[in-house]
């Protein structure tokens, strides 16, 4: 690790040493990383002596509800508690905590930010930002060891789902040698990675297949099948009885297409705002696609929102992608 690396490790390691009472917090609509972010930062301080509180503005997503702690997440901030310090993990932004969460955070006093998305101008008292890591749980085992907190079985399960989700079940470009080291060393310390991927992928409500073949059922290709897009509207969760969660994984259909250097997912939100996820593969970089229009992410995987009525936002958005395609893979792809 590099000097600026453990420089940041020995500011976090002060600021718990002189906290008594932690808030830990994650952000809105919570994928795998962010809950087994949550769950095993709330347990490292509770193992060093600490009162640690998790917050999340939205409920886990399905299958994970076997993490150890997962009952005890807090939706509303506790007026009565008084904290000395809050960690945020996770979160590109402050502001994706949620609006509440974020108003009652900005009181405590020390704010410590850990995170591994791209992050020019990182937030908090303390901010360890690592965008080379695959996950903020990746990040986390750094932070037991160089802490001395004892991973044991509930911890590793907790952090062994972050880095699992995040990696794409360790088919992504970021399953690196370091990663799968940690994974293996998180299954010899209890986590089960049968159990934990069965939970997780093999969850599915039975509205789920019939979402997603409405989605699939919009699926349009341009640039000569270089670019996959489709919608997902209000409509169709209705139909299917559905809800957000449901649809969780679903832009990773479009990615899979051999073709495809770059996937579009548009979600239609109650609020008129289109969702907009994005999946790329190599050399299209969608985080820096996504930071255009206000958004953030990874090289691979990023997201944004943007006003207007979904045709108008997926026609305007498919345009800027073809243009993008043009310009960093231009050509056919290889066979």
């Amino acid at each position: 690790m590099s000097e600026t690396g453990l420089s940041v490790l020995n500011d976090i390691q002060q600021v718990i040493r002189r906290a008594t009472r932690l808030a830990v917090a994650t952000h809105v609509r919570p994928d795998g990383d962010a809950v087994g972010a949550l769950l095993a930062t709330t347990t490292l301080l509770r193992k060093l002596g600490k009162q640690a509180d998790a917050y999340c503005q939205d409920p886990p997503p399905p299958g994970h509800d076997f993490l150890e702690g997962v009952e005890s997440i807090r939706h509303l901030w506790d007026a009565g508690a008084a904290y000395d310090a809050a960690i945020l993990v996770d979160c590109g932004e402050f502001q994706r905590v949620g609006e509440d969460l974020a108003r009652k955070i900005a009181e405590v006093p020390v704010l410590v930010n850990i995170d591994h998305h791209m992050n020019h101008d990182p937030f908090g008292t303390v901010a360890w930002v690592d965008p080379q890591a695959s996950s903020t749980c990746e990040m986390l085992y750094v932070l037991c060891r160089h802490v001395g907190v004892e991973v044991d079985k509930a911890l590793a399960g907790q952090l062994y789902t972050g880095i699992l989700t995040d990696t794409g079940s360790f088919r992504f470009s970021n399953t690196t040698h370091q990663v799968l080291t940690i994974a293996a060393d998180l299954v010899a310390r209890g986590a089960d990675p049968a159990f934990i991927a069965g939970r997780i992928y093999d969850s599915a409500s039975p509205g789920r297949l019939h979402l997603l073949a409405r989605v699939l059922n919009t699926v349009e290709y341009h640039a000569d099948d270089r670019l996959a897009t489709a919608e997902l509207t209000q409509a169709m969760f209705r139909e299917t009885r559905t809800g957000r969660e449901d649809a969780e994984g679903f832009i990773n259909h479009l990615r899979s297409v051999k073709t495809v250097l770059m996937a579009i997912l548009f979600r239609e939100d109650p609020d008129q705002i289109v969702h907009v996820s994005l999946r790329s593969k190599d050399p299209v970089d969608v985080a820096a696609f996504a930071r255009t229009y206000g958004g953030g992410g990874h090289r691979h995987a990023a997201a944004f929102r943007m006003e207007g009525g979904l045709d108008r936002v997926r026609k305007a958005v498919s345009q800027a992608a073809v243009a993008l395609l043009e310009r960093t893979a231009p050509g056919k792809p290889m066979p």
